[in-house]
This record gives structure tokens, C-alpha cells and sequence, in this order.
């Protein structure tokens, strides 16, 4: 279509210059010349406006061929970009995932240490319960024990003699410097009671002490386990942060 307009605009140009020669000058060799240089001027300039357009599209187009090759760079990098954040974030949610395994890891160990030493305090207050009960029986068995002696002392003195003949019953029961005889055995069958009493409530305490004990050693195996189980060599390792 360009290459159309411009032949049409030669023509005209031709067609001015023929209309602007009189017959009588085209019959003049010298005015003959004349046109023909003009013509040659005429197609000459059109010759240059043609290549100043074929130059001024080919600048156009180099500077789109240049612009394009910058999109493309810049996009790559832009890509390259985008890969480098794509990574980077992969490798955050591989570490999260870490992070949230070991510390689910963590919790569970937690938990059971937890309850194994809070089964173990409560092991061990029962146990110091116990103890304050076993030195209450060993108080009641010295009690027992020190009515024995009186008692067995009260008889040998008896076995021996010592008291009156002619004296009341009442007085021959009685010893020198203290209660009778029967009232020692009724105040022993007294101490005895207390001190079966003392006893069972010693061997009571201990069983329950000896059964929380042993509910928290099976705890503290159920961590030995896990630990085990999560790949952790020591036992009782500190949790990580």
C-alpha cells in the first residue's frame, strides 16, 4: 500500500511538470533536458523519502527486537527470583515440619515425665507417711514391750516371796510401787491392740507407697521407650528448645 501512494505521488509529480511544459518548449532540445533532470530529481527524491521510511521502520523495529530482549531478560530474572523464593520457602515448611515434629515429640515426653515424677512425689509422701507411721509403732511396741517387763518383774517378785502372808488379795496383786498385776495385763491387752493397730496401718501406708512407686517406674519406662522410639540415645535428655 505504500509502495502504491508513492507511485501515485510520482505520477502526479511527472504529470505536473508535463502539464507545466508548453508544446513549444517541448520542442526545444534544451527544455527536453531540462524535464529529464527534473524527473530524475523528482524520482531521486522519492527514491530517498523511500529509504528514509525503510530506515525509520527498521529503527522502529530494532528497538523492538532491543525492548523485547529486555522483557525477556528482566522476565528470567524475575524467574529466577521467583525460583530462588520458591525454594526458600520449601526448605522453611521441610525445617516447620521438623520443628513442629520434634516439639510434638518433646510434648509427648513431657507429659509422661510429667506424670511419672508426679507419681514418684506422690510415691515418696506416702513412703515418708509410712515412716512417721512405723516410728508410731515402734512407740507402741516399746510401750508393749515396757509393759512385759513390769509385768514379768511384778511376777518374779512374787515368785520370790516377798509379799506378806495374810494380806489382802486385793494387796498380793499389788506390787510395791505401782498398779497390780491384773490391771499391767489389762493395760498390755490394751497396748497390744494398739500396737496390731499401729502395725497394720505401717504395713497399709507401705503398700501404698510401694504401688505408687511402681506405677512411676512404669512411666519413667514408657519414656525410656518413646526416647527410643523418637531416636533419642540418652535417656533423660534435656528437650530441645
Amino acid at each position: 500500500m505504500k509502495r502504491l501512494r508513492i507511485t501515485s505521488a510520482s505520477l502526479s509529480v511527472v504529470c505536473m511538470l508535463a502539464l507545466t511544459i508548453s508544446p513549444r518548449a517541448l520542442s526545444q532540445p534544451g527544455s527536453v533536458k531540462n524535464a529529464k533532470v527534473l524527473l530524475d530529481e523528482a524520482q531521486k527524491s522519492q527514491q530517498e523519502r523511500k529509504r528514509a521510511a525503510k530506515q525509520e521502520e527498521l529503527d522502529r523495529v530494532s528497538e523492538d527486537v532491543k525492548k523485547g530482549k529486555q522483557d525477556a531478560a528482566d522476565l528470567e530474572q524475575s524467574i529466577s527470583l521467583v525460583g530462588n523464593a520458591v525454594n526458600e520457602s520449601k526448605s522453611n515448611l521441610e525445617l516447620l515440619a521438623g520443628r513442629k515434629k520434634s516439639a510434638t515429640q518433646d510434648l509427648e515426653l513431657l507429659a509422661l515425665r510429667t506424670e511419672a515424677e508426679k507419681l514418684k512425689a506422690e510415691g515418696l509422701n506416702l513412703l515418708n507417711s509410712a515412716h512417721a507411721k512405723t516410728l508410731e509403732a515402734l512407740t507402741k511396741s516399746h510401750e508393749e514391750l515396757d509393759l512385759r517387763t513390769t509385768i514379768i518383774s511384778a511376777e518374779m517378785q512374787k515368785m520370790s516371796g516377798s509379799e506378806k502372808i495374810g494380806e489382802s488379795d486385793a494387796k498380793r496383786d499389788r506390787t510395791e510401787s505401782g498398779p497390780s498385776v491384773t490391771e499391767l495385763r489389762r493395760n498390755l491387752a490394751k497396748a497390744e491392740g494398739r500396737s496390731s493397730l499401729a502395725d497394720y496401718r505401717v504395713r497399709e501406708a507401705m503398700d501404698a507407697a510401694s504401688a505408687k512407686l511402681q506405677q512411676a517406674e512404669a512411666v519413667a519406662v514408657k519414656v525410656e521407650k518413646k526416647q527410643a522410639e523418637f531416636g533419642l540415645d540418652k535417656p533423660n535428655a534435656p528437650l530441645k528448645p
